[in-house]
């Protein structure tokens, strides 16, 4: 059948010249007054321009998860007695708070420009006063800092800053529940070096003013505090000497201790009676129930947790038990339960319990992650309690009994991430702290969106670099810390140890082995041979078997430093995990351009560079100017343009120098140019990229966020958009096939932006435009479905992009009438298939979707319709693969630009076939717009019949019988008619049989929701409806032209 012939089409030309005679006849009997019918919709360079971060304010990211493993939680705070309303503070992601017990979650923290969470305190009485501390204190190699303290008055809708900038890290917050206004801040201090803001801080104005009562010098800080609830005069903190260097870490002195004030936090007093005189970190807690018992853990070789049954006036030794404290710096913590003051939990790698005062303590919580940091339970209900670990947070109502894992906040710290080239869709994933490796897909075919279940575990520990084999996306090598590497394949579950290195020295110091991996050891796969991967140690390893066997091809490239190799930790407490391993490579690629041109960047700062697969190397930073020696090569981007060209980014941060500092070579690193430019002063930088279509442009993530620079690193700005949060992005990758920017963020898992091609067409004279319309990436028709049901409101689910092609355009100015604004779609005949309106019209880049499909059927009644699970709003069918023409329509100035729609490659479909499917499909809409056409027609003949007869009957109490039955004849006509039409409305579907549009709707969605032709069952029930439909409209237009 050719399309001019498609049915209906006869019958509405029909149908509306009988309407027209129907509607000058009712004018003329004044029944009614007007009728309105529905019809068819009509058929520069800017390298030298310092951009401002507001042109691309109008976009947003979409956060893909993973929540399965949610990142290190640095505090748990509950309301008491009410369990719905809980505030979870992220080591590196922000506050999240809940006011449903846990089933949904809320960044609230996302604006500020900070997003390492110490501690959270709610004023006792009013839970909607909220003060959160920022920078956490489990100071390890990997941590962020904060900017001091925050306070909310409305439950963290909006927050007021309240200084005390220089603490960096603050361990604890507690109020006095006497007088609120009266708050204490223990501030830990710099972790990397030694600063003043440290110490017990007071406020007695509610945070207006600060008073600093507790100091020693600027090595010391607080690790911990806390305050007599029924006497609040009565505090006390724990001093702790603490600072971290790359190679090494010093916990504990004989200077710090356990401190006490019964004054208010005016002044304090050592307590040193039954305590160690060498001491690291401490925990300190009062028994709630008995405030003369109190608490303190200690990082100490003499004991691990000490008794005061005097108010803390004296202590006594209770157990020496190092579980309980496990790694000194990183935990020593606990609770004391709130009404038994011998029930005592320790925070620790594990969580314990003791009933007996202390003496002894067994582990609780073995199904959740491990590395606890948070505890909190509910002192009118002690059987509730919150814990916070390395994977996220758990619930128990039993006293620990059993935990319930709420995995649902997405705030997983990613080192690095990678992306492969799967069809449709690319899968990414990448390793994490404390979390492993794990994978999953950018986007997928689910209405749901992206699930947890979709995220596949590659390989355990602390997960870092991780590659597929361009051949077998499920065959991967991925890494543990300290160079634990591991060949997977997902299909067999078989992993290998392919490690260089299998021996390991965990806890010895790196001195102890031949070759030295670092805590983050670069894995990287050749650009030039699908089966060859390097490995940086202090040398440089090549595979040309995908790691099962191994060269080295570099001398020693590190200082070798013997003093840097030595055991980490002390003088309390002695630790070596491989996190101050040092004298190691951490940056390591081969150029795109030249095989053989590889460059490889080490914690100790040295940068070399081999020009010959590795026969001769040459260190080049001697020829980086003003940078400071020994600065840790954080980043080696090879230019996808030029292979002499590179980009080295360095990071000082853990030489307590947090200046960002990114450099250029174009000539194999002989010279080089500073392109830090303006970026800010604490951004030190993880990672840069160059764009691979246009090099000017290069993305570099940094602890404060992403930006971006039009000019190589002259000028940067600020690429966060509407959505992405302040988080640290230590990984990005330009995905060469779809176009995307992909962030690896150590805080807020993976983060998308779809399609950042558009940023390769600002130029200077596009932004004098009054509109743009950029060139639009290849869409793919694929078939959505869901595979679950009924997932409920708690699981977490990662963003698809919505479905169709991504228009981006550019408007000089913001349109306030948005009927000067449209898209139209054309297709390869010229034929306008789709108008799109409502656009997004503010000044900057805006963008708009088109869902791929043709105009939808004419609605009787238009309505939006919310779209889910079982109902979705009105559509026209899906356009064939093909070339469409999209015109971007300002006040009648049109921006064009082709777009290519591709069939789903996973999908075996000819084109004939697709073009038999588009033919129903498009016939089932043209039936259904006549129908609606005329249910609306009779909707509208109905009121005006009913109005009429309201009016007569107010009017008058006698009116000619005949009349008033021709009226309630017309009325019930027409709704028999209707009845063959449609079910009635507000019918459940289960009481109520199909009608005509619902059997023509439903047809449409079976045929139009797959790539494939009709089946024969389904051609011939499109036949059977056919009939129908043409008998119906011989019905309406015999009804109506009778009448006209």
């Amino acid at each position: 059948m050719d399309r001019t012939d498609e049915p209906g089409r006869e019958e509405m030309r029909n149908l509306r010249m009988y309407l027209l005679f129907f509607l000058v006849f009712f004018i003329i009997m004044g029944v009614i007054s007007a009728l309105s019918f529905g019809t068819a919709m009509d058929p520069v360079s800017v390298d030298d321009v310092e951009l401002d971060s507001a042109l691309f304010k109008n976009l947003s990211w979409r956060n893909i998860g993973p929540a399965n493993m949610v990142g290190r939680i640095s505090d748990v705070e509950g309301v008491p007695g009410d369990p719905n309303i809980v505030y979870v503070g992220s080591a590196s992601g922000g506050v999240w708070k809940t006011t449903n017990g846990g089933t949904t979650w809320t960044p609230i923290f996302d604006g500020q420009p900070v997003a390492s969470i110490g501690d959270i305190a709610l004023e006792p009485g009013n839970p909607d006063v909220v003060y959160v501390g920022t920078g956490e204190s489990n100071v390890r190699n990997s941590v962020s800092f904060g900017n001091g303290v925050y306070k909310s008055t409305d439950g963290g809708h909006t927050w007021n800053y309240l200084g005390l900038k220089d603490t960096e890290h603050i361990s604890r917050i507690v109020i006095n529940p006497n007088n609120t206004d009266v708050v204490y801040v223990g501030a830990l201090g710099r972790a990397f070096g030694p600063n003043a803001g440290r110490g017990v801080f007071v406020s007695r104005d509610g945070g207006k003013s600060w008073e600093k009562t507790l100091y020693k010098d600027e090595w010391h800080g607080i690790s911990d505090m806390d305050i007599n609830q029924k006497n609040p005069n009565i505090l006390f903190a724990g001093l702790w000497r603490f600072v971290r260097r790359p190679w090494t870490f010093e916990s504990g002195d004989k200077g710090g201790g356990v401190f006490r004030s019964v004054d208010g936090g005016r002044t304090w007093s050592k307590v040193t009676e039954g305590l160690p005189e060498l001491i690291g970190r401490i925990g300190i807690k009062i028994a709630p129930s008995n405030p003369d018992v109190v608490y303190a853990m200690t990082e100490s070789p003499e004991g691990t947790l000490y008794r005061s049954d005097d108010g803390g006036k004296s202590f006594r030794r209770v157990s020496e038990d190092k579980q309980i404290v496990s790694r000194g710096f990183y935990y020593t913590d606990l609770r004391v339960d709130p009404v038994d003051e011998n029930r005592v939990y320790a925070v620790s790698s594990r969580l314990h319990v003791s009933i007996d005062g202390g003496k002894t303590f067994r582990r609780i919580s073995s199904s959740t992650h491990v590395d606890f940091h948070a505890l909190w339970i509910d002192p009118e209900n002690p059987g509730r309690m919150w814990q916070g670990q390395d994977g996220g947070i758990a619930v128990s109502y039993d006293r620990g009994a059993n935990w319930d894992y709420v995995n649902n906040i997405c705030a997983a710290q990613f080192y690095q991430i990678y992306a492969d080239n799967r069809e449709p869709f690319y899968y990414v994933g990448g390793g994490l702290q404390d979390n492993g490796v794990w994978y999953g897909p950018s986007r997928n075919k689910e209405t749901f969106g992206i699930l947890k279940a979709d995220w596949r575990m590659i390989s355990f520990g602390d997960g870092f670099h991780v590659t597929c084999h361009p051949d077998n996306p499920d065959l991967f090598i991925s890494e543990r810390q300290g160079g634990g590497i591991v060949r997977t394949d997902m299909n067999t579950r078989e992993q290998q140890d392919v490690s260089p290195q299998p021996r390991r020295a965990d806890g010895a110091p790196v001195s102890e082995l031949e070759y030295r991996f670092n805590w983050n050891t670069p894995i990287i796969p050749s650009p030039h041979d699908k089966k060859t991967i390097y490995v940086g140690s202090n040398v440089v390893f090549k595979s040309l078997d995908f790691g099962s066997t191994w060269e080295v091809i570099s001398p020693d490239l590190t200082t070798d430093d013997p003093e840097k190799q030595k055991a980490a930790g002390g003088p309390a407490w002695p630790e070596n995990t491989t996190a101050e391993y040092y004298c190691t490579i951490i940056s390591l690629a081969e150029s795109p351009v030249q095989p053989g041109v590889i460059w490889a960047g080490t914690d100790d700062g040295q940068l070399h560079v081999t020009m010959n697969g590795g026969n001769e190397w040459e260190n080049v930073v001697n020829s980086i100017p003003d940078l400071p020696s020994y600065t840790p090569v954080s980043h080696v981007e090879p230019s996808l343009t030029s292979a002499g060209m590179a980009y080295a980014t360095f990071d000082r941060h853990m030489l307590d120098d947090f200046s960002p500092y990114v450099y250029r070579t174009s000539d194999f690193g002989r010279t080089w140019v500073d392109i830090t430019g303006n970026l800010p002063d604490n951004a030190y930088v993880w990672v840069v990229r160059e764009d691979p279509v246009r090099p000017q442009i290069i993305y570099a993530g940094t602890e404060l966020g992403l930006f971006v620079s039009f000019s190589r690193g002259t000028y940067w700005v600020k690429f966060h958009m509407k959505n992405l949060p302040t988080v640290a992005v230590h990984d990005i990758l330009l995905h060469p096939r779809d176009k995307d920017l992909i962030l690896g963020t150590h805080g807020r898992g993976i983060w998308i932006f779809d399609d950042v091609s558009f940023i390769r067409g600002i130029y200077k004279e596009l932004l004098e435009k009054e509109a743009h319309l950029f060139r639009i990436r290849t869409a793919i028709r694929y078939a959505e479905k869901a595979t679950r049901y009924g997932i409920g409101d708690r699981e977490y689910t990662g963003e698809n992009p919505p479905y169709g092609a991504l228009l981006t355009y550019y408007l000089k100015d913001r349109i306030d009438d948005s009927k000067d604004l449209r898209i139209d779609i054309y297709d390869k005949d010229k034929k306008l298939i789709r108008r799109i309106t409502g656009l997004p019209s503010e000044k900057g880049i805006n963008r708009a979707v088109w869902d791929l499909r043709e105009t939808a059927p004419r609605q009787r009644i238009e309505i939006e319709q919310e779209e889910n699970f079982f109902s979705r709003g009105p559509r026209g069918p899906l356009v064939l693969p093909g070339i469409y023409t999209v015109r971007l329509v300002l006040k009648g100035q049109a921006y064009k630009e082709e777009l290519t729609v591709e069939a789903d490659p996973t999908v075996e479909v000819s084109h004939d076939d697709l073009e038999l499917q588009h033919k129903y499909a498009s016939d089932l809409c043209s039936m259904q717009s006549c129908v609606n056409d005329g249910l609306r027609a009779f909707d509208t003949l109905l009121e005006q019949l009913k109005e009429r007869k309201n009016t007569i009957l107010k009017q008058t109490n006698k009116f000619p019988e005949e009349v008033m039955d021709a009226i309630d004849s017309h009325i019930q006509e027409i709704m028999q008619i209707q009845d063959l039409l449609t079910k009635p409305e507000g019918a459940p579907f289960w009481t109520e049989g199909p009608r005509l549009i619902e059997r023509l709707s439903a047809l449409f969605q079976s045929i139009d929701s797959v790539n494939k032709a009709p089946t024969r069952a389904q051609q011939s029930y499109f036949s059977e409806l056919k009939q129908e439909f043409e008998a119906a409209m011989i019905q309406i237009n015999a009804y109506l032209g009778e009448r006209a």
